[in-house]
């Protein structure tokens, strides 16, 4: 069945909040930089976002080729999440010929691996970027269970280093002494505190000292 037309007002606010969470929590990245990498207006989106501007079947349709989301679930929240053969992977359409190294390596979410040794870009499978994400340094797959829901095994997260401000309560991976950590970070004084999503995993404590880098996760692809 063919869905044409505007959404209804009623609708719209959990619309406003089913793509707001996905951006934020999903896609990882600026409503503006997913707007584009949807081949949709950002200043119309974002004023869709707000609620000043009514979110139209057509928006939703790009959202959905874009991100591999089901329309029915985009239009009222039932079903599945992503379309049958659907991924988040399908930004792949608005790649470039620029690249990305993909580290060859697990981040190990939940445990510290036991990696720490930096790694040549020269020596890694370099990955088209994807351009609906924010400027990147590379990428790392994810392994283990301690960020789920928000990341599960075996998806690939975009990492860029940063040198200045934490946005703490955010999520980053750690490269540190005894290994690469995916986790939430909060400052604790000299040291940082990782906090998992799965509430099975307790928190602990990484000391600064024994970092070498941070890298704030700024887009997830699940295939």
């Amino acid at each position: 069945m063919e869905i044409k037309g505007n959404l209804h007002k009623m609708e719209q606010k959990d619309l406003i909040k089913r793509l707001s969470d996905y951006i934020e929590y999903d896609a990882l990245t600026k409503p503006t930089t997913f707007a584009k990498g949807a081949g949709i207006d950002p200043s119309g989106f974002s004023k869709m976002l707000k609620g000043q501007q009514t979110i139209t079947v057509d928006t939703l349709k790009k959202v959905s080729a874009a991100t591999g989301l089901s329309l029915k679930w985009l239009m009222d929240g039932v079903g599945d999440m992503y379309a049958p053969g659907g991924k988040a992977a399908d930004f792949e359409q608005s790649q470039s010929d620029e690249t990305r190294p993909r580290i060859p390596m697990a981040v190990a979410a939940g445990l510290l691996t036991g990696f720490s040794d930096s790694i040549k870009s020269s020596d890694c499978e370099q990955i088209p970027i994807v351009k609906a994400f924010p400027p990147y340094d590379c990428t790392m797959i994810v392994k283990g269970d301690s960020m789920e829901p928000k990341f599960e095994g075996g998806d690939e997260i975009a990492i860029r280093k940063v040198c200045d401000v934490i946005e703490w309560g955010k999520t980053y991976v750690l490269d540190t002494r005894d290994g690469a950590v995916l986790k939430r970070l909060y400052d604790n004084g000299d040291t940082f505190r990782c906090v998992s999503f799965n509430p099975e995993y307790p928190d602990f404590e990484v000391s600064k000292d024994d970092v070498f880098g941070i890298y704030k996760v700024v887009g997830l692809l699940r295939i």
